[in-house]
């Protein structure tokens, strides 16, 4: 690094920074995109550093949060794919941040993305440091320009050069893994999805999104589908889904062809190379619910629980329950979606999982095959708002109507929610979700019977 960088101006530097670590005719670099201060490209012009730069020294977890709320508020992930590393540096160090360990932060539901990303005081600003402190904490690899020069070489080296000279088809098909997965859906929407001869208003009548045929086109290799749980399969140059079952038990199939004879299919697909490894694909069928329209999620109620969540969530169970709670109690995740809020949990035999999405069921099913500590017969489709309990399996039933047992069962939830309002209807007058404020107001009424009843059964 030049001597008295300080001196030199933030553009020099940033300047001299890519020229001492970076400077190859394999790369690129711009000072500004989306008001992003830093950006590093290769030639193929993939993106592989998105990157905050401060004149001054500066807290590395604050600068962090800045770039993500400056990524936030203009959707750079929609317009390019994201690169594998965030990056922020000042005269004096440099960090960087897998970019994968904060995706999730960029599609919050109901989060003012228009905040001012230098305002430290913005209770937005707060809400993302709370959530990605302990991931910078953890993830990040900070070195000292002065100090660990050679060090910090090394792992540029190990992370960009050698990683594009081993693998040069990342010139050509950008990766996807689950970083990018959702930016590229949403270039998929525009270009593949228009092309697929289907009514798309009865489709989703029927449960079935566009998000479920783009899973069956990233899924799969030579045009077949490689995942038996999708609720869509590509079968070479048509999707193929099930229809049900005939009078005899036998599955029965539909066909859905292209408009154009998969020209725009695959003129998209060229550009990508699938299946992503095999490490991501259950990460990615989990996170169908990101490709699930708003007004969907907005019905239904339909969230993901960040992982850090949960683990509070039981670190708060073990104090109130005790250190044994999960073989003395038993727990039933009613509002199950695809299952994160019940990892870390030992004890399979005590625990219970419903949704009322079948395709989640599925989704659970597959991770049980893939390790994941839950029972296939603990796992069920069930509306618990309306089914009725003769539903349930028999090992649930014989618990809610054992009067001893039941009072073991813990309903361990990250229940479903509706606001009177959504933003697509804010500001039309007399516009609102149905009933969502008759409930609201039914359950006040009731507030007083509820809490006498908590407390009974909490001295019970």
């Amino acid at each position: 690094m030049p001597k008295n960088s300080q001196k030199i101006g933030e553009a020099n530097f940033k300047t001299a920074v890519f020229q001492e670590y970076f400077g190859t005719r394999k790369f690129s670099y711009m000072q500004e995109l989306d008001r992003i201060d830093f950006i590093i490209t290769d030639n193929a012009d993939r993106h592989l550093i998105w990157a905050e730069t401060k004149k001054n020294t500066a807290d590395i977890v604050e600068m962090f949060v800045q770039l993500i709320l400056t990524i936030g508020k203009a959707r750079t992930f929609d317009k390019y794919p994201p690169p594998p590393f965030l990056c922020v540096f000042d005269y004096q160090k440099i960090a960087f941040l897998q970019y994968h360990v904060v995706n999730e932060v960029f599609y919050q539901n109901d989060f003012n993305w228009n905040v001012t990303p230098s305002d430290h005081k913005s209770k937005e600003f707060k809400q993302i440091k709370d959530i990605v402190e302990n991931a910078i904490n953890d993830s990040r690899f900070t070195f000292l320009f002065d100090t660990e020069k050679q060090i910090l070489q090394e792992f540029i080296k190990n992370n960009f050069f050698s990683t594009l000279e081993l693998f040069p088809e990342l010139f050509t098909q950008i990766q996807i893994d689950k970083s990018n997965f959702i930016p590229t859906y949403n270039r998929w929407l525009e270009k593949v999805k228009p092309s697929i001869a289907i009514d798309w208003d009865i489709a989703k009548k029927g449960g079935i999104i566009d998000g479920d045929f783009y899973l069956a086109d990233l899924l799969s290799t030579e045009n077949i589908s490689l995942k038996d749980r999708l609720l869509i399969m590509l079968q070479n140059n048509h999707y193929k889904f099930a229809r049900g079952k005939d009078e005899y038990g036998i599955s029965l199939f539909g066909e859905i062809q292209f408009k154009d004879n998969q020209k725009a299919y695959e003129e998209f697909w060229r550009k990508y190379k699938r299946p992503p490894a095999e490490v991501y694909w259950d990460y990615i069928i989990e996170r169908r619910d990101l490709l699930v329209p708003q007004d969907i999620r907005e019905r239904k109620g339909s969230f993901f629980t960040p992982q850090i969540w949960v683990q509070k969530s039981q670190e708060y169970l073990a104090k109130t329950f005790g250190i044994n709670w999960q073989d003395e109690y038993y727990v039933w995740d009613c509002a199950a979606g695809t299952g994160n809020l019940l990892v870390g949990l030992t004890n399979k035999y005590n625990v219970w999982a419903s949704t009322l999405d079948e395709q989640d069921v599925g989704v659970m099913k597959d991770r049980i095959k893939n390790g994941a500590n839950l029972l296939e017969t603990h796992v069920f489709q069930f509306d618990f708002l309306n089914d009725d309990f003769a539903k349930l399996p028999e090992g649930l039933k014989e618990i809610i109507n054992d009067p001893e047992k039941r009072k073991k069962l813990l309903v361990y939830i990250n229940p479903p929610y509706a606001e009177v309002s959504s933003k697509s209807i804010v500001g039309k007058v007399g516009v609102n979700k149905s009933k969502t404020h008759e409930n609201y107001t039914r359950a006040c009424s009731h507030y007083e019977n509820l809490r006498k009843a908590a407390i009974l059964q909490a001295w019970k």
